[in-house]
């Protein structure tokens, strides 16, 4: 007899054939039975009407911590999600060595919006090696989880304080590939990594990996090709500027894997179809020389919530903006009060292509204000930027600058991307299909103070 039995239902079985009706059998925890099943069964689920799947695989997150106070990982367990890949974007939270546990710790809470004190909290963060953070997981996890090696951890780990600054020697590069063949052969899953200007430290430095020769990035996937069902991961400038498509290229060539991006994003800007078509001919490039570049996609619009506090995502704007958000708070919201810098940090917007792929951020007066949680104030809540400008006789930086200053700048605007019309669904109809994209990207585990993704599936 079997345990369970689910019938009436439609299966979709996960191998990319059209769903059927049929009955499921489960024994002893596993499936033994698929398609018409007349063994009888302890328990009986009715599932007529509903689709029957095997779980998600939410392919992009950064659980890494979070699997020590969380074994359920959600909020992904609550998206049928069964699957978890951690340790992206090169900031895994293994390899460590005395020194580089204190630096990855504050470098996630600024780059990934984790707390510190929560990150502090979690663990003892008593190992060593990648084995041995797997061990510390192992068994405390209430769905499956795999993780990749973090380049920017492996730099760290192996160069000290010279990872944030300089170029690796030939000694630490050979040290750099022992460490991540170690690592892969303790089960990382493969080797991740970031070059992209949104990645910045708790200092506002570049992270590790940023500072990275190009042939350090080579040599690393090189150690990836040694070990079978690795792969690779890597992030790049969104605007893919000379060099990057060839990097990437040759990442995968050398590492004789796919490799991943994040993020691609089908967004309501009037270029979307052909920024679609520029970022997938990277994959035709790639393959042409025998590579192969697969871009991670969003299936819908994330809700990104923006703050001058933290200054993440501003951080990305060019001149001044790089800077002015690692300046104590106090002396930041004097400088933003300061006509002059204001007038700088105009100057910087006014010098971005429309083309750019943070363009869209910059539009200031399409920024909605959420929440105003320092501030008595609540007029200006749920209104746009635009809207209030307009109102007051004032630019929408002025504008979004005043309302931040009162708030100490926790204010809480949320910038309009759009994509929500049908000629945008559409469009993501077309990439989900194509076989150059990955749908996932939740990020989950991450910038719960940023983006609202985790509902993918």
């Amino acid at each position: 007899m079997l345990d369970k039995k689910i019938i009436g239902g439609t299966i979709v079985d996960g191998s990319g054939s059209p769903g059927f009706s049929g009955d499921i059998g489960i024994k002893d925890g596993r499936i033994v039975a698929i398609g018409k099943v007349d063994e009888d069964a302890a328990e009986i689920i009715d599932a007529s009407g509903r689709i029957v799947a095997p779980g998600f695989v939410d392919s992009h997150t950064h659980y890494d911590v979070q699997a020590f106070w969380d074994p359920t990982l959600s909020p992904s367990c609550y998206h049928g999600v069964t699957t978890i890949v951690g340790g992206f974007c090169g900031f895994s939270v293994a390899p460590l060595s005395a020194e580089s546990g204190p630096y990855i710790r504050r470098m996630l809470s600024r780059v990934e919006g984790m707390p510190l004190e929560t990150l502090e909290a979690a663990s003892d963060w008593g190992w060593s090696s990648f084995g041995e953070y797997l061990d510390r997981v192992e068994g405390s996890i209430g769905i499956n989880a795999g993780f990749f090696a973090g380049h920017s951890a492996i730099r760290r780990a192996v160069m000290g304080e010279r990872a944030v600054g300089e170029e690796a020697q030939a000694e630490e590069l050979a040290a750099m590939k022992d460490l991540l063949g170690q690592s892969l052969e303790q089960g990382a899953l493969g080797l991740s990594t970031t070059i992209s200007a949104t990645h910045n430290d708790y200092e506002g430095q570049p992270v590790p990996s940023r500072w990275a020769a190009r042939e350090e990035f080579l040599e690393l996937a090189g150690v990836v090709a040694e070990h079978e069902g690795t792969g690779l991961e890597m992030l790049p400038d969104l605007d893919f500027p000379e060099g990057v498509p060839e990097l990437m290229t040759d990442f995968s060539i050398a590492g004789q894997r796919p490799v991943n991006w994040n993020v691609m994003i089908v967004s309501g800007r009037e270029d979307a179809a052909a920024r679609v078509d520029r970022q997938l001919s990277i994959s035709n490039r790639a393959r042409d020389r025998g590579g192969d570049v697969i871009a991670l996609t969003m299936p819908a619009m994330p809700g990104v919530y923006m703050n001058l506090k933290s200054g993440v995502t501003y951080d990305a704007f060019p001149g001044l903006w790089r800077t002015i958000f690692f300046v104590p708070l106090e002396e930041r919201i004097a400088q933003l009060r300061d006509p002059e810098t204001r007038r700088q940090l105009a100057e910087d917007i006014a010098s971005m292509s429309p083309d750019a792929a943070m363009a869209t951020m910059a539009n200031f007066a399409n920024h909605t204000v959420i929440e105003r949680p320092a501030s008595a104030n609540s007029l200006h809540q749920g209104r746009t930027v635009g809207e209030i400008a307009g109102e007051l006789g004032k630019s929408a930086l002025d504008t979004m600058f005043d309302i931040a200053i009162e708030d100490g700048l926790e204010t809480i605007f949320r910038p309009d991307m759009g994509g929500h019309d049908r000629a945008s669904w559409e469009l993501r109809g077309e990439v989900w299909s194509d076989d150059r994209t990955l749908v996932g990207a939740s990020d989950a585990g991450a910038h719960l103070d940023l983006i609202d993704s985790f509902a993918f599936s």
